[in-house]
């Protein structure tokens, strides 16, 4: 066992007690993930399931990494039972794009069920997952029950938060902040020319949500995930920690990180959890714009695409914070916590 490993290990084991000790809700944030789960939204949620001083309200799932909006309920439950948290409710949420466009006809990289086709050995209740209430109708509910004090982590397409502004044109302010991954700054797709892939997912409603939110936004673009991949080195010792948490990420990535380093990628690149790194440690932030964006959704090219006014041509209110550079040792650090 390699010493960085070692002395991760004991961290985690002082993290662990820490998490034994009582918490008062009004010291903790106040968290909801909107997941498509894939193999980054598994490992953001891992790192924010670490975090004592995070309470997750809610899972709320919308169609994205996978074909079927209940899969991804499923994928959710089980990073949630990998994580020993089964006890987080999960809510179905939105199965086709807000203007039913559907543009998923392929399997993505994240393999046919979206955790990289690793075997599900142990399997959770799936009745867990919460049909009762839809995901857009949990997002209104909790906002109003806890207004101004909850943060909503976007990590897939916005469809369901689109479709709350629509039915509820008052929690646009009341939500205490949204953190998104997704578009882009620089016009690079990473699922076509122009286009990333949250964005691509759901032009309309990342149009929505951009214009419409009037609460702080941060967002984390493909271009900026492209400059903080973790090196091999670092990726091999992190998962090979000897926890169920290390375990289940290694199993489910195994497939792709064999993928991107044959295709000769220098790094191993997982976004989501970087939006969720800026939500745990604010610091960890050291390069930021704030800025007026919105989404590009008649181009015959550019369909999907973020644009920014960087120059305040069109003389708008600023709207966006956009990340542009994170400290990366205090986010291998968080990494590190989260298995």
């Amino acid at each position: 066992m390699s010493m960085l490993v070692m002395l991760f290990l004991m961290a985690e084991l002082g993290t662990s007690e820490a998490q034994k000790q009582p918490s008062r809700q009004g010291q903790q944030k106040l968290v909801i993930l909107d997941v498509d789960p894939g193999i980054d939204d598994a490992i953001a949620m891992m790192m924010v399931l670490s975090q004592p001083a995070v309470r997750v309200l809610a899972v709320t799932c919308v169609r994205g990494n996978a074909r079927e909006v209940l899969l991804d309920c499923k994928n959710a439950l089980r990073v949630l039972q990998a994580a020993g948290r089964a006890d987080i409710p999960v809510y179905v949420g939105a199965s086709l794009q807000l203007m039913g466009n559907d543009v998923y006809d392929y399997t993505y990289w994240n393999g046919r069920d979206s955790m990289g086709d690793a075997p599900d050995k142990y399997p959770p209740d799936y009745r867990l997952i919460n049909q009762a209430e839809h995901a857009v109708l949990t997002l209104i509910r909790m906002s109003k029950a806890f207004p101004n004090q909850i943060t909503l982590i976007a990590l897939g397409p916005l469809t369901n938060v689109a479709l709350a502004r629509r039915m509820d044109p008052d929690i646009s302010s009341r939500f205490k902040e949204i953190i998104i991954m997704g578009g882009n700054i620089r016009g690079e797709g990473n699922i076509g020319i122009s286009a990333e892939f949250n964005f691509w997912m759901d032009p309309e409603a990342a149009q929505v949500v951009l214009r419409e939110y009037k609460c702080p936004m941060k967002v984390v673009p493909w271009e900026v995930c492209q400059e903080h991949g973790l090196e091999w080195d670092f990726f091999a010792n992190w998962t090979a920690m000897p926890t169920r948490r290390a375990r289940f990420i290694k199993a489910i990535s195994l497939n792709l990180s064999k993928w991107l380093r044959a295709q000769g990628e220098p790094t191993y690149l997982s976004c989501d959890p970087l939006a969720t790194a800026i939500v745990i440690d604010t610091g960890i932030v050291e390069g930021v714009d704030t800025v007026y964006a919105t989404v590009e959704v008649e181009g015959e090219y550019t369909r999907a695409q973020m644009v920014v006014d960087w120059w305040g041509f069109r003389r708008k209110t600023p709207n966006v914070d956009i990340i542009r550079s994170l400290n990366m040792s205090r986010y291998k650090s968080l990494l590190m916590t989260a298995m």
